[in-house]
């Protein structure tokens, strides 16, 4: 019988901090937002203090300090990278597997025995934490909502759960509808309104009365708990919808310059990721945001362009970028904020240009030949016009590791003695 399982790395941020700092494994670990503003990522030991995930930095500085907590800023090149080894090496294993984020995967597997799948995803388990230094829990069951639930089950365990058809039904009178993947707080406080507190509660509810409440993603959920999958993992084909790259500065800035230069950089940095995906944009967005607390909140403004032909040339999305930034920017505001999308994103594959247009084959060989280089000395090693990252609009990472995996300035250094 075919069986969903799902990959999830624990506490994946910190865990891609503690490969380079060994140290620090059993060490309570947080890892803030841009700016370092609030908390994003927990080790079990912070989880253990009672501090709650998003709480700001500021509000918990003196009692982590008591606490001899590491504090870092997020690090998303390194994330991004051990993300890929790590998928990489699932999918060399396991075959097509769907990437549903950063850290987790579902997959398909053949579900001979549970004695055998519990073997089969250890050895799995052990090879990534071997490899590549990051601890995984597995969950296998009949469906994704079900894996998801699965893997958390021995996440401080073995690392590995099976949930059986069996297995569930033995569980669901105790499980609460708020511990499922899906339920955040306000349909929890919905579905207690209804006296829907347990799985059990959801599953004997009336099917009608269901889809009357909750519409058809609570028929779909219902299908999912009692075993029926309702959406089922798709492969490796499967291409993102849109590409997003944004970030705060840690000052406001007024100048028009400064705020190509950082859309630049993060153009640079989409137009990077469609040609690693080997996918091309129809669409572009650019986002100049203000301070949300201040005055100037109701003047930032969003722009968005129909491409000519769908594009992943840097070049080509620089000029338009540049374009929409003249139409909304306002001279004097402070801006707090740039980001760049990429959307309507089609396979290269299944691009058909237009018949007027100008794009060349010598600028694909262009972009090429310059992530080639910089996949090989490191990133903005080759960078075109201002796409390079500068201190002058960028966000405060006072505790940033370095970028062990992604630049070569970086690379660890070990001494023999």
């Amino acid at each position: 019988m075919k069986y969903i399982g799902l990959a999830d790395c624990n506490n994946f941020f910190v865990s891609c901090e503690r490969v380079f700092r060994p140290d620090l494994w059993d060490k309570p670990v947080v890892v803030l937002s841009s700016n370092d503003g609030a908390i994003v990522a927990r080790s079990q030991e912070v989880k253990e203090l009672g501090v709650p995930m998003g709480v700001p930095y500021f509000k918990v500085r003196d009692e982590f300090e008591k606490a001899g907590v590491t504090i870092f800023s997020s690090n998303f090149d390194l994330y991004s990278d051990i993300s890929k080894r790590v998928m990489d090496t699932l999918r060399e294993e396991l075959g097509v597997i769907y990437q549903y984020s950063v850290d987790e995967s579902f997959f398909k597997m053949e579900l001979k025995s549970v004695a055998e799948a519990k073997v089969e995803l250890t050895r799995l388990k052990t090879l990534v934490q071997k490899n590549i230094g990051i601890p995984l829990s597995f969950g296998l069951a009949p469906t994704m909502t079900l894996a998801k639930y699965a893997s958390e089950l021995e996440k401080r365990g073995s690392g590995v759960s099976v949930l059986t058809l069996e297995g569930w039904e033995n569980q669901k009178n105790s499980v609460s509808m708020s511990e499922i993947w899906g339920v955040g707080g306000a349909t929890t406080k919905k579905m207690r309104e209804h006296n829907l507190i347990t799985v059990a509660d959801f599953l004997s509810a009336d099917n009608s009365r269901v889809e009357k409440i909750f519409g058809v993603n609570g028929t779909r959920l219902r299908s999912e708990l009692s075993g029926i999958p309702a959406k089922m993992p798709e492969g490796d084909e499967v291409k993102q919808k849109s590409i997003m790259s944004t970030r705060s500065f840690s000052k406001t800035t007024t100048s028009l310059a400064v705020l190509e230069e950082a859309l630049a950089y993060h153009t640079a940095r989409a137009s990077e990721e469609l040609r690693s995906s080997h996918t091309k944009a129809g669409k572009i967005s650019i986002l100049l945001g203000t301070n949300r607390y201040s005055e100037w909140v109701l003047q930032g403004g969003t722009a968005e362009s129909m491409l000519p032909y769908p594009t992943n040339d840097t070049i080509v999305l620089l000029r338009e970028v540049e374009r929409l930034a003249h139409t909304i920017y306002t001279k004097d505001v402070p801006y707090k904020k740039v980001g760049v999308v990429l959307s309507q994103i089609t396979a290269d594959d299944h691009m058909q240009l237009d018949l007027f247009s100008s794009q060349k084959e010598d600028d694909n060989k262009l972009m090429s030949v310059i992530d080639t280089v910089n996949k090989s000395l490191g990133r903005d090693s080759i960078t075109i016009g201002r796409a390079r990252y500068k201190e002058s609009w960028s966000h405060n990472h006072n505790f940033r590791s370095q970028r062990y995996t992604t630049s070569w300035n970086d690379i660890p250094r070990v001494n023999l003695k």
